[in-house]
């Protein structure tokens, strides 16, 4: 992941933002929440699915109000007008 998609999470709180991951998974995600602390080195998105090629995983999850991806697992971002 890129310093560009970094800000683009960032900046798009509210917005929907395609993404891929290291694990294979395409998604367009709505952005809930962004924890970026680099003195605890954490760096998660709180997101929202819109739509993914791996639905079957969040079909056993359907309560959940968000779900969590860590910085590490993302490959790219981009922002969906």
């Amino acid at each position: 992941m890129t310093e560009s998609d970094i800000q683009c999470i960032k900046d798009n709180i509210d917005r929907k933002v395609e993404i891929e991951t290291s694990e294979g998974e395409r998604l367009i995600a709505k952005v809930l929440f962004v924890i970026y602390d680099e003195e605890y080195d954490e760096h998660e998105l709180i997101y929202e699915v819109v739509s993914s090629n791996m639905l079957e995983w969040y079909s056993h999850h359907e309560n959940a109000g968000g779900f969590v991806l860590d910085f590490d697992k993302i490959v790219s971002v981009k922002l969906l007008r």
